[in-house]
């Protein structure tokens, strides 16, 4: 090769400031899911090395919950969220940028896609200490790691600053319209006049040259015929139609055509003049000027091929674009925007066509955003996805791309795309509803999930997780630490499930029920597992994964359920018991079988009672005012008794035992006491009476203003019920005076019996 001037050295571009590289080292990552930095794959610590010594706008999401990493130069994009956001998950920013990007995220990091790039992207960026909008084509792309589940470890998002080329462009559009003003302002590069009665044609150098003649020559003047050979042959017999017609008629006339140069390129000029007719009215002269378009006719050709391929582009993406000139009022549609928006091919452009197309509830927020983007003081952008109503009912979801241009503090035209994104609406519609589902249902399980890498010794658990063991969320844990919250006698049965799941020779499903004790708030919790574990070809396991329900309550339930049976089997005993003796005393031969048979069955009633009471309190003990108003009820009504004394809870046997003994005295009372005149009363008062072997129910009752009493010249059975059956199986004493103003039956009762 020739030699030629030394090339110059390439500037060298500024490493970024470092002041996010400051606040990623301090920043506190065992906060997060990521962990602390010691703890960091090599895949992770090499992309935040990259991004951190860069100065183009670049960030990192890594792991599934996608946390945020991000250099110097990306921090204007977060605006006010920086530097909040370092460290941010990716559940925890705003629904709809969530929503707008979480498909592109998932697939990258599942491996499905190998990356995502959009071009022309407005942000904001700060240069000088001032924000100033910027121009970026941004990429989202794997960043692999042979630690992640399906070897990608987090998604690099890189920005590369494009805003040169697009000020170049609108520079270039503006340069165009100014070109557009000149040539109507006549900037005059050339001019002749022709004497057609002599066919002398007078010019000036310019004009000579780009016809190809001497301008000495020129000067002097030639005929038309010398300056008609520049002329290109395909444009030869327009323009001189065009000069013979104005010659004839007089007037104005302008033209554009092509002059072949001397070294075979072509000129495009474009000549405007008038011709005049003498007082006769023939033709006598024409003057006229030509300017040299031949660089806007070249624009002009780049730009029709520039349209062709945005055409092309937009086409292949599905898009359709739109012009708006708000000063004019005009509107532009290409088809493929009409079709998307549901407007006839035929029907004129306006505002009121537009609006009639968007839905009725989303018409407010396009406006304020078309109105935003067309404000001076504004970014100049829109970008937003909104509902349209088709002519056929057809409810779609579309999303635009725009762009204001400015004159002064007017906004001169508003361009952009748009495209049809209702199947994207819709999937994502979709993924959130199966995750709110599956959220809901972890929820209402009360299910935990833990993931092992068996290879870099990382557990990672869910929230629910940390709650079953009782440790505060985000707390590193590994899985011997994890076992000593395991109950002792549950946890060689543990051992050999897990080890029996990540035997390779045996593979088994982990299945185990056992308990843990919370580490801070030492609560004993119930859990049932299952869990799988990962083998690679190598039969080596690599994850152990799986899932835990808190099923304490369950196992309250059964306990109590079992203890339940056992209470029930030892009352149904006794009550046998107790009905067998009720029936040995009530058919002893001493009554005429009448009264026995009566007898029986109140006391057999007594006892139902009781049972009933115990059994809505599912044999757990019973009120004793409860006890009492039941009795009341069953013998006279609440008028004849008065029920006094505080709230005490019986025993299952303290309550039984009272209630068949309230019930003989209350049988007496009705037959011979109180209770068989319409004047009497029964009075049970009690209270708690102090003791040295324990708490005791102290109880009277007392009969008044009922019959004369006389004692019995000897005991029944309800009375040796009472006196001696009670005080045995209550451990205490019972005792009835029968005075002659009525019966006084004095109780005590241990009640813990």
């Amino acid at each position: 090769m020739g030699e030629g001037k030394p090339r110059a050295a390439p500037a060298l571009a500024r490493i970024a400031g470092g002041e996010m590289a400051k606040r990623v080292r301090a920043f506190d990552w065992s906060t997060t899911p990521l962990g602390p930095m010691d703890s960091w794959s090599p895949s992770l610590r090499l992309a935040v090395d990259m991004i951190l010594a860069t100065n183009f706008p670049m960030a990192l999401r890594w792991g599934p919950e996608l946390v945020l990493i991000y250099n110097d130069a990306y921090s204007p994009a977060l605006h006010e969220h920086h530097p909040s956001s370092l460290g941010i998950q990716f559940r925890d920013t705003s629904a709809d940028f969530q929503a707008s990007i979480r498909t592109l995220h998932e697939e990258i990091l599942s491996g499905e896609s190998g990356g995502f790039a959009f071009e022309k992207l407005p942000l904001r960026v700060l240069r000088r200490d001032q924000q100033e909008m910027g121009w970026f084509t941004v990429s989202y792309s794997p960043v692999p790691d042979a630690t992640a589940p399906n070897g990608v470890g987090g998604v690099l998002v890189t920005a590369v600053e494009i805003t040169d080329t697009v000020k170049a462009a609108e520079d270039l559009r503006g340069a165009q319209e100014r070109y557009q003003l000149a040539r109507e302002a006549a900037g005059v590069v050339g001019a002749w006049e022709w004497d057609i009665k002599a066919n002398k044609v007078y010019a000036d150098a310019r004009y000579a040259e780009l016809h190809n003649i001497a301008p000495e020559f020129a000067e002097a003047g030639l005929p038309v015929q010398s300056y008609t050979p520049a002329v290109h042959p395909d444009d030869r017999e327009r323009v001189s139609a065009v000069a013979l017609a104005s010659a004839q008629t007089g007037g104005d006339f302008s033209e554009e055509y092509r002059l072949i140069q001397p070294d075979g390129s072509v000129r495009w000029v474009y000549t405007r003049g008038r011709a005049y007719l003498d007082a006769n009215g023939k033709p006598e002269r024409n003057t006229g000027v030509i300017i040299d378009i031949t660089e806007r006719k070249q624009v002009e050709a780049a730009l029709a091929a520039a349209r062709v391929d945005v055409d092309i582009a937009a086409q292949a993406a599905g898009m359709g674009r739109w012009d708006h000139n708000p000063s004019m009022g005009q509107r532009y549609w290409d088809p493929r925007a009409r079709t998307i928006f549901g407007i006839p091919q035929d029907v004129a452009p306006s505002t009121e066509v537009f609006e009639r197309a968007v839905h009725p509830d989303d018409l407010p927020a396009v406006r304020a955003a078309i109105a935003a983007a067309m404000d001076p003081n504004g970014s100049g952008a829109m970008n937003m996805e909104y509902r349209v109503l088709r002519a056929n009912g057809a409810l779609r979801w579309v999303e635009v791309f725009g762009r204001a241009f400015f004159e002064g503090e007017s906004c001169v035209r508003f361009v952009g795309v748009v495209s049809d994104v209702t199947e994207r609406r819709e999937a994502i519609d979709r993924l959130l509803r199966q995750e709110e589902t599956l959220r809901l249902a972890i929820d209402a399980a009360d299910v935990g999930t833990w993931d092992f890498n068996v290879e870099t010794g990382e557990l990672i658990w869910s929230e629910r997780c940390y709650g079953m063991f009782g440790l505060p969320r985000g707390e590193p844990v590994d899985p011997e630490s994890s076992f000593a919250h395991v109950h002792p006698s549950d946890a060689p049965r543990v051992r050999e499930a897990i080890a029996r799941a990540m035997d390779p020779a045996i593979r088994a499903d982990y299945v185990a029920e056992f308990r843990v004790i919370g580490r801070d708030d030492h609560v004993e919790r119930w859990l049932s597992v299952k869990g799988k574990a990962f083998f690679d070809n190598a039969g080596k396991a690599r994850r152990f994964v799986g899932a835990a329900v808190n099923i304490t309550d369950r196992k309250r339930s059964e306990l109590h359920l079992r203890l339940l049976v056992n209470e029930m089997n030892h009352r149904v005993k006794n009550s046998l018991a107790t009905i067998q003796a009720i029936a040995a005393q009530s058919f002893n031969g001493a009554r005429p079988l009448p009264q026995a048979q009566e007898a029986f069955s109140n006391r057999i009633v007594a006892l139902a009672e009781a049972h009933d009471l115990l059994t809505r309190e599912n044999w757990e003990g019973a009120d004793l005012h409860e006890v009492a108003e039941r009795l009341a009820a069953l013998h006279g009504g609440p008028a004849r008794f008065e029920l006094s004394g505080p709230a005490v809870r019986l025993s299952p046997k303290t309550a039984l035992s009272l209630s068949m003994a309230l019930h003989e005295l209350a049988t007496n009372a009705i037959k011979y006491g109180a209770l068989s005149t319409a004047a009497g009363r029964v009075r049970v008062a009690w209270d708690f009476a102090p003791d040295s072997g324990g708490e005791r129910l102290d109880l009277t009752w007392t009969e008044r203003d009922g019959p004369p009493v006389k004692p019995p010249t000897q005991r029944g059975f309800g009375s040796r019920l009472i006196e001696k059956g009670l005080a045995a199986e209550l451990s205490g004493s019972a005792a009835i005076d029968f005075l002659p103003d009525g019966v006084v039956c004095r109780i005590q009762a241990l009640l813990e019996a």
